[in-house]
């Protein structure tokens, strides 16, 4: 849980959760270890999709140039491109979800056994939900092509022996099959499918090319079993992030893991056609096309990075900000401070207090029954008279306003679900504006109870 004692699911990512607890339990730095296991995982990633295209890297033969390209093309253009990167040192869920989503879809390819595919598509549902619907396409795929009673069987049984005491603990512990983030982050249709829409349609316009380009060159060969499977994961994927009403942060984290089999798909088509083109009888030539080819789409999966690249920059200094003064407020204010905002992660973790957060992400009553104030994706709701009802002893306004020197009331721009609060009779009635020092000339301005006593006093 986010706060100790209240039993709120504010999380999507349980498997993960279960790692870096336990990596806790026995004493490792939590922090750094997300970090490295992050990295791990990517560069599994990488290798994986290279092993994806062995086969055509092997009818080509692997001492050809041919051969090693198909065979490298892969990790190049996943290590070229932004999202990879810019999720591989995360400390996120993202990495393990990428990696098992690339290792399902190899074992199922590949034709292996039915239990093993569905033990890693099981798997993939306990670090994001989204794995349920890869779960429920690599049970569909092996109906197609296999014995259907033995696979519905085993389908069947697995979720059960692996969903079952999962999702019965769930009920018991939070109440709740859901978890809070979901209501947090829904809202009326045509915000989600607006929104959902032009987070697909930018990342489509920079990296989702791959996929039509391999289906382009596969030409009549798009419904044979390797070419059909990886477009029909990545077309649903695209189709459920974009109902769910996508995501605000950079470098599109919910359509990474798909990237791979995007990548693959184009890799092998434009080896196929690479084939088809030597097979045809003799004629005039020009030199192979398909290392130009290759190097074009590397330097295009590399542009949308650069393009992205200070807003990216913008958001890690932000983190490192809130992570600072986290751990700056819990060496100066007693344990017992609770605080109120919306930017809940760094801050929260840091100073290990009670968190009020005002988006609702890890409060059940304004997840289900805020109000609809915005439309940015995961910060839609809020509920200024529940917030104020809780009485956080220091309202962190102004999406949190870390600064040199002092600084009136006049600068802070509130954003509109903090005004929600600050427009109501009890924000004035029982806070004031203060100034905190944080050492080195620097300040936070926030709101302060007014029966609340600052150790190390305010102005």
């Amino acid at each position: 849980v986010f706060n100790s004692g209240e039993r709120v699911e504010g999380y999507t990512n349980f498997l993960w959760l279960i790692l870096l607890a336990a990596a806790g339990k026995i004493g490792l730095p939590v922090v750094m270890t997300a970090r490295i296991l992050s990295f791990v995982l990517t560069l599994a990633t990488l290798l994986l999709s290279g092993y994806a295209v062995r086969n055509p890297a092997r009818e080509i033969g692997y001492h050809t140039w041919s051969g090693a390209l198909c065979l490298f093309l892969p990790p190049m253009l996943l290590a070229a491109s932004a999202p990879l990167s810019a999720w591989a040192l995360s400390g996120t869920e993202i990495p393990l979800f990428t990696s098992l989503l690339l290792l399902g879809f190899i074992f199922l390819r590949e034709g292996r056994s039915s239990v093993s595919v569905f033990a890693l598509f099981g798997l993939l549902g306990l670090v994001r939900p989204e794995g349920l619907l890869f779960y429920g396409m690599a049970g569909i795929s092996l109906l197609l092509r296999a014995k259907k009673k033995r696979v519905l069987l085993e389908g069947v049984g697995l979720f059960a022996a692996l969903y079952a005491p999962y999702l019965i603990w769930k009920w018991s512990y939070f109440g709740s099959l859901l978890p809070n983030t979901f209501y947090a982050k829904t809202g009326p249709l045509g915000i989600m499918i607006d929104n959902g829409s032009r987070y697909a349609a930018a990342f489509i316009a920079s990296y989702g090319y791959l996929l039509p380009l391999g289906l382009l060159l596969f030409k009549r060969r798009v419904r044979e079993w390797h070419v059909a499977l990886p477009a029909s994961f990545v077309l649903a994927h695209w189709l459920s992030i974009t109902t769910l009403g996508g995501d605000w942060m950079p470098h599109y984290r919910l359509l990474l893991p798909t990237l791979p089999l995007a990548v693959i798909v184009a890799v092998e088509g434009l080896f196929a056609a690479g084939r088809a083109s030597r097979d045809k009888p003799a004629g005039p030539k020009i030199g192979d096309p398909i290392p130009i080819v290759a190097s074009m789409l590397v330097i295009l999966m590399m542009l949308p990075g650069g393009l992205d690249y200070d807003r990216f920059r913008t958001e890690r200094v932000t983190v490192r900000a809130f992570a600072h003064l986290g751990q700056r407020l819990r060496e100066m204010l007693p344990p017992s401070t609770s605080l109120g905002l919306g930017s809940t992660g760094a801050i929260g973790y840091y100073t290990d207090m009670r968190i009020v957060d005002i988006l609702g992400l890890t409060d059940a009553h304004i997840a289900r029954n805020g109000r609809i104030v915005a439309s940015q994706p995961g910060h839609m709701k809020t509920d200024g008279a529940h917030v104020l009802s809780l009485k956080p002893d220091l309202l962190l306004l102004g999406n949190v306003q870390i600064h040199r020197g002092r600084r009136g009331e006049d600068m802070m721009r509130l954003k509109v679900q903090e005004q929600d609060i600050a427009r109501l009779p009890a924000f004035d009635a029982d806070y004031e504006f203060v100034n905190i020092p944080l050492g080195d000339g620097f300040f936070l301005s926030c709101y302060k109870r007014k029966d609340y006593f600052l150790p190390l006093g305010g102005d």
